[in-house]
């Protein structure tokens, strides 16, 4: 079934950083492409049986000056989201296998 704007009742709402997400998808890291769109937020699920428990996810922020400007996040078992920022890339280098990401952002 497509869209029916009829049915959101936020269709006329302009995007903020605060307004819910309008598209969430799951995410596969890489160290060549950024995401497109760019991620608003991201949150992250680890199962207790990947690396003990203590994920790491590497990233770089939407306003990072080059690729070499990334963060390190640790996470514990569980879903959760990292810290509000909005997201250029998740790097597969650096971000623990096993993981499941997602991605929410804006069209």
């Amino acid at each position: 079934m497509a869209y029916d704007s009829a049915r959101d009742p936020l269709r006329g709402h302009a995007a903020s950083a605060s307004s819910p997400a309008r598209l969430v998808r799951v995410l596969v890291p890489s160290d060549t492409l950024d995401l497109d769109p760019y991620a608003k937020s991201l949150w992250l699920y680890v199962p207790p049986d990947v690396a003990g428990g203590v994920a790491s996810v590497r990233i770089t922020a939407a306003g990072a000056a080059n690729d070499a400007d990334t963060v390190d996040f640790r996470a514990l078992s569980g879903l959760q989201p990292l810290p509000p920022v909005q997201i250029r890339r998740v790097w597969s280098t650096g971000t623990t296998a096993g993981v499941t990401l997602y991605a929410l952002a804006d069209l």
